[in-house]
């Protein structure tokens, strides 16, 4: 309802922006909840401390081939350490209309989507230290990640710090952040429907 009132007043979508990634995350969420929970029985996404148990089932279950999207990026499960081993894109590549429509593309979202996760977790690191940095090895080392993870890390950016950086009130015309709020949607219809075809599977098997 809210995206609707967004198309037929653009000044709507200002206001709705800022919670549209975290509403769109927790439905989600909960869809990703009842895949994995019909594939083995995982009650991760219905109690505390389950969206990186969520997660990881995703990671896991994409992994062993118990579901597959129709998109082959969207089944891909990458270690840190493959994604830290990525090439830099090219100076102004991704400002072209049609660079969304590259491999590239993908590839400059899970490394930054990586930059996320390693921040997050220095939070608790020093550096400078002998043992954190071995830490900070391991962790590359063993943590994984989706491109599908955009939607937990971008929900943690406007529900808990830094999407002040997009100034929707002040700093961005209206019809181009009603152009962010449809694009964003239009991502999680995709995805969601991905979701809810899975679903749909285990349900009449």
């Amino acid at each position: 309802m809210d995206f609707k009132l967004a198309q037929v007043d653009s000044a709507f979508a200002v206001i709705i922006a800022p919670w549209l990634p975290v509403k769109c995350y927790y439905a989600l969420y909960y869809l990703e909840s009842v895949l994995s929970h019909l594939i083995n029985g995982s009650v991760h996404g219905f109690g505390r401390g389950g969206h990186t148990g969520v997660r990881k089932q995703i990671y896991s279950l994409s992994n062993s081939g118990s579901f597959s999207f129709s998109v082959d990026a969207l089944n891909r499960v990458y270690t840190l350490t493959e994604i830290r081993e990525l090439p830099a894109i090219d100076p102004g590549q991704n400002a072209r209309a049609d660079y969304w429509r590259e491999p590239e593309c993908v590839n400059s979202i899970v490394k930054k989507l990586t930059d996320y996760k390693l921040l997050e977790k220095k939070l608790g690191w020093n550096l400078h230290t002998k043992k954190h940095r071995e830490e900070q090895n391991q962790f590359i080392a063993k943590e994984r990640l989706m491109i599908l993870d955009f939607f937990y890390w971008y929900r943690i950016k406007a529900n808990y710090r830094d999407l002040d950086y997009i100034d929707f009130e002040n700093g961005i015309a209206k019809r181009d952040v009603l152009k962010y709020t449809e694009t964003y949607f239009k991502a999680f219809k995709h995805y969601s429907a991905q979701l809810v075809n899975q679903i749909e599977k285990l349900r009449c098997q």
